[in-house]
């Protein structure tokens, strides 16, 4: 069986690095033996629904803008989700699969609709390290990462928090939860690339396709999360 992980609009959803998590993926089943390949997904390109998992990355205004109407256009993602494939939204993401968000400008735009959340500008951007409990079945260990973000994210009765924030803002000032989770997308405000960071969350997703994964010894991984979990707020 060869996973195949879509990496979806890197061209325009790529701007602090998430694509990045798609290799993290690819690389913890190779270390396990389990071939992978990346698929990526740009504009010119349709959003297939048959693929294993999804991930996708951050944005400015005008590249969610464009991404929201190829998801919109080209329901592949929906259609994956449906059937309950593995979905990563980091930071602009879970604004464009909401049910709709505001511009830097105060313009409404209409997203995907595949998360039960909004978001609209804050009065000031949060920027710097980010540390949160997990409130997800299946994640014990604290997750970490870094927020660079202006808009403030409310979510709905269908979805529920990725995590409780002990370090940082997350969704939105004074709310004190990160991220998303409704079926089976899971969004969260952290960038790092988050899946080098949180194995344990890139271990929950490849779980979802392939079953139960034996560990891995990595101690670089460990020394790099003992690092940031203790990192400073601001850097």
């Amino acid at each position: 069986m060869t996973v195949r992980i879509g990496l979806v609009l890197p061209d325009v959803m790529g701007t602090y690095g998430d694509g990045g998590n798609a290799v993290v993926l690819r690389q913890r089943l190779l270390l396990r033996g389990i071939d992978a390949e990346i698929v990526e997904i740009t504009l010119n390109d349709p959003v297939p629904a048959e693929l294993d998992l999804y991930t996708l990355g951050g944005a400015e205004d005008y590249a969610q803008r464009l991404a929201t109407k190829h998801l919109i256009r080209y329901p592949g993602l929906q259609q994956a989700a449906s059937r309950g494939a593995p979905v990563l939204a980091i930071c602009a993401a879970i604004q464009v699969l909401g049910h709709w968000y505001e511009t830097s400008a105060g313009e409404r735009v209409d997203g995907v609709g595949m998360l039960d959340l909004t978001t609209s500008p804050q009065p000031k951007r949060t920027i710097g390290e980010v540390a949160s409990t997990p409130l997800l079945d299946g994640l014990t260990q604290p997750l970490t990462g870094f927020e660079n973000h202006r808009g403030g994210t409310v979510l709905g009765s269908a979805a529920r928090p990725l995590a409780k924030v002990t370090k940082g803002a997350g969704n939105r000032l004074g709310d004190g939860y990160d991220g998303a989770v409704q079926g089976s997308v899971i969004a969260t405000y952290l960038h790092g690339p988050c899946l080098a960071r949180n194995p344990e969350l890139a271990d929950y997703l490849l779980s979802q396709v392939v079953g139960p994964l034996p560990p891995l010894e990595l101690p670089e991984v460990d020394l790099l999360r003992r690092e940031r979990l203790a990192a400073p707020r601001r850097v």
